[in-house]
């Protein structure tokens, strides 16, 4: 089995909430499910971890040293200059 990608992960754990939720699942499917809501969680952990961790080193300066960008979602999608 191929690895999930973060999307396909997230996809499937909010099917997964949204079949919890609805109340109707026997309790062993509901475990089985529960189960892998828990594994398809860390899953996504684990990538946004990643995706971190590659920012970190692309932010990184050429001294080493980590670069401070600021983010500011009120500018967003303004043109600058």
């Amino acid at each position: 089995m191929a690895e999930l990608t973060f999307e396909e992960a997230l996809s499937q754990l909010e099917a997964l909430v949204a079949r919890l939720e609805g109340g109707d699942l026997p309790l062993e499917e509901a475990l089985r499910a529960f189960e892998e809501g828990v594994r398809l969680t860390r899953l996504c952990a684990e990538r946004l971890e990643d995706a971190e961790r590659r920012v970190h080193l692309l932010m990184r300066t050429p001294e080493g040293t980590q670069q401070e960008v600021p983010f500011d979602l009120g500018n967003e999608g303004q043109t600058h200059g």
